[in-house]
């Protein structure tokens, strides 16, 4: 019996338990003696096995993730090239990678839900048939790019392709709206000038575009890079995900 099917017999007591210290007793009640048992607030017949599921989940992943290293080899050799900065946060989405170059400041954020979210274009095989394309799984990417004597900041929209980035904008902001994060900054950037349709420019111009990213290091490896640590945080966001369900279930 659940506590708010309680609530009115505890209430009728509490008034009967009144009535009784105001009124005169003619003679003795006889009181039946019952008891109640009170199911926990929140549970039900199917929690228990949900969370039998979720934690033989859980252990296969620890499992599996036992068989690997801590911290896998492309992030060690990432780190030990000394040239990016890893910023991210266990739980959270966004992950951001920062570095120096001259007087300028990149910063590169991706988000980790770009994995599932991602839908690529179908293709039509030789019988003309539509099929999902096997590449590699496209993130996009927000590149700012700030001087520490310029007012304003390039932002360059990128999203990961076989070949590394592919450029999809490029615009110049101030400074503190470049650098404004979540819907409200998305939305004010919108009403300024975003510049023209980057595969609308002149061949000569794109190209340009490329190899100045490609100098500060915005090339074939780092896109490699989002992608395998997309695909390792996402992982261990999961194994986490799993235990936090897990627990709030069986509370």
């Amino acid at each position: 019996m659940s506590f708010r099917a309680l609530r009115p017999v505890l209430r009728a007591g509490t008034k009967l338990a009144a009535r009784r210290a105001v009124a005169p007793v003619a003679r003795p009640m006889a009181v039946r003696a019952f008891s109640l048992t009170a199911r926990r607030m929140g549970s039900g017949e199917a929690d228990s096995t949900l969370a039998s599921a979720l934690a033989a989940e859980h252990k296969f992943e620890l499992e599996n993730a036992a068989q690997l290293p801590e911290v896998p080899a492309f992030i060690e050799t990432f780190k030990t090239q000394g040239v990016w900065e890893i910023q991210d946060f266990p739980g959270e989405d966004d992950v951001t990678l920062t570095r120096k170059f001259g007087n300028e400041t990149l910063k590169l954020t991706f988000q980790i839900s770009d994995l599932d979210s991602f839908e690529p274009p179908l293709i039509e095989n030789e019988s003309g048939e539509e099929i999902e394309p096997s590449g590699p799984t496209s993130i996009a990417c927000s590149l700012v790019i700030t001087k520490s004597a310029t007012p304003g900041s390039l932002m360059v929209d990128l999203e990961t392709c076989d070949e590394g980035f592919e450029i999809t904008n490029i615009a110049v902001y101030e400074k503190a709206l470049a650098e404004r994060e979540g819907a409200e900054g998305d939305w004010e950037r919108r009403s300024k000038y975003m510049g023209p349709q980057f595969d609308h420019l002149d061949q000569a111009v794109q190209e340009a575009f490329g190899a100045y990213l490609a100098e500060r290091g915005v090339d074939e490896a780092l896109a490699d890079f989002v992608l395998s640590y997309c695909e390792h945080k996402e992982q261990k966001d999961y194994v986490s995900w799993l235990d936090q369900v897990r627990g709030f279930v069986e509370q």
